[in-house]
């Protein structure tokens, strides 16, 4: 299949305190360089929270988790597993190091006021490491502004972003739109902004819906 100049979107429905999230960035990236020059991918992360009861302080880690889940006991099944899903594409979870449950709506924001796309997802990747890899807590302003300063620079941009309420609401009617149209769980993927994909799917399933949206485009062509 020859090189596809034309950009092809896909949209990420995503919190960056997701684990599940973190583990479907990781396998689309894996499934783009399968694909290679079939596509110029135009990737757009877009916000979702999984848990926006959080206050701004955030709460203790294992507190949430256990009021979330009901007992601690049962995620230790499910860190392991995700642990072992982590290594094989490259992720280092550490969960027993996260100090904090974040409510994410000001990372959102913080994506959202950067100019380029690849900067928002080269911030959505920090942020993923900064939470589950790091263990740094990111209800902290000074925190985050940490990770962030490589790609805002400007504190000043930095500071009137955080506390921007009109960008935070914006937010909050874009994720009100993702729930009212089905979207429940993350990570879902819209691809070539037509077929969907829910979940941290295997690269060959990104894979196969990437080359059935190329084929469909190659079909149209052909017919007019």
């Amino acid at each position: 299949m020859s090189t596809n100049s034309d950009p092809f979107s896909i949209d990420i429905v995503s919190d960056v305190a997701c684990p599940w999230c973190y583990v479907g960035k990781k396998k689309l990236e894996l499934a783009l360089q399968t694909v290679g020059d079939q596509i110029l991918p135009q990737v757009r992360w877009r916000p979702f929270q999984l848990s926006p009861e959080i206050p701004e302080e955030g709460i203790d880690y294992k507190q949430h988790l256990t009021q979330k889940f009901g007992s601690l006991d049962r995620l230790d099944g499910a860190w392991q597993r995700l642990a072992e899903i982590g290594k094989s594409v490259g992720i280092p979870f550490r969960f027993e190091a996260i100090p904090k449950a974040t409510n994410t709506l000001v990372l959102h924001a913080l994506v959202a006021g950067l100019s380029t796309l690849e900067e928002q997802a080269k911030l959505v990747d920090l942020f993923f490491s900064a939470n589950f890899s790091e263990g740094k807590d990111l209800t902290d302003k000074e925190t985050i502004w940490k990770v962030a300063e490589p790609l805002y620079k400007d504190r000043t941009k930095f500071d009137e972003i955080f506390s921007d309420p009109e960008l935070k609401e914006n937010i909050r009617q874009e994720i009100l739109y993702y729930h009212q149209n089905g979207i429940s769980g993350v990570p879902y993927f819209i691809i070539g902004g037509k077929y969907a994909v829910s979940g941290a799917q295997d690269p060959a399933v990104f894979v196969e819906v990437i080359e059935t949206v190329l084929k469909e485009r190659e079909s149209e062509k052909q017919s007019q």
